[in-house]
C-alpha cells in the first residue's frame, strides 16, 4: 500500500497562541471544556508537570467525548515527540512550529511515527501570567478555530502532550504545551 501523508499543522492551519493573562479567551467557559470533577488537577499550575500532562489528556478526551469522538489514546512516539519539541522552544528560545529551524514535524519523523499511512497535527501554546493552568491552555485552544479543529479531528486516534514551565522570552512562570496528534491506518 502506497503511503499518504495528511498534516493538520497549526503552522499552516493554526495560529500560535501567546498568552499572558485573561482567565477565558472569550469570558465565558466552552461547553467541551471539562470540569474539575471530570478532570482532576486542571486548575493548579503548580502541579508537577506529570500531572498536568494526564490532566490535560483528560481535557482532550473529555472534549471529544461531548461531541461523539473517538477518545484518544496516549501515544509513547508523539508523547516523544512533543517532549522533544517543547525543548527544542525552550533551548532555542523560539515558539514556533519550526522552532531550532527544525522542520515542523522533524520529531514525529524521528521517532519513527511516519511509518505505513498516517496523519499529524500539533497545536502549541505559551501561557503566563495569571492563568497558566491547564484549563487555562484548553479555554485557550477551544477558542481557537484552527486549534479547535485539530483537537477535534475524527481522523486523529492518538496524542502526546508535553509541558515545560520556567522562564522563557524574559517571562518567568511560562507554561509551553505542544500537544502532537496523529493516527496509523
Amino acid at each position: 500500500m502506497g503511503r499518504v501523508r495528511t498534516f493538520a499543522l497549526a503552522a499552516l492551519a493554526c495560529t500560535l497562541l501567546v498568552v499572558p493573562a485573561p482567565a477565558s479567551a472569550s469570558g465565558s467557559p466552552d461547553p467541551l471544556l471539562a470540569p474539575e470533577s471530570a478532570c482532576p488537577g486542571q486548575s493548579d499550575a503548580s502541579l508537577p508537570a506529570a500531572v498536568q500532562e494526564n490532566a490535560m489528556v483528560c481535557m482532550h478526551r473529555w472534549a471529544r467525548a461531548q461531541e461523539h469522538l473517538s477518545g484518544l489514546r496516549v501515544s509513547k512516539q508523539l508523547r516523544t515527540s512533543s517532549a522533544r519539541k517543547a525543548q527544542d522552544i525552550t533551548r532555542c528560545g523560539q515558539f514556533s512550529h519550526e522552532a531550532c529551524g527544525r522542520d515542523p514535524f522533524y520529531w514525529e519523523s524521528r521517532v519513527g511515527f511516519f511509518r505505513g499511512t498516517y496523519g499529524a497535527g500539533e497545536n502549541l501554546a505559551l501561557t503566563y501570567g495569571d492563568d497558566t493552568t491547564v484549563r487555562g491552555a484548553m479555554d485557550l485552544w477551544l477558542h481557537s478555530p484552527e486549534h479547535r479543529r485539530n483537537l477535534l479531528s475524527p481522523s486523529y486516534r492518538e496524542i502526546g502532550v508535553a509541558l515545560i514551565t520556567g522562564r522563557f522570552d524574559g517571562n518567568d512562570g511560562a507554561h509551553i504545551w505542544v500537544a502532537h496528534f496523529g493516527y496509523h491506518h
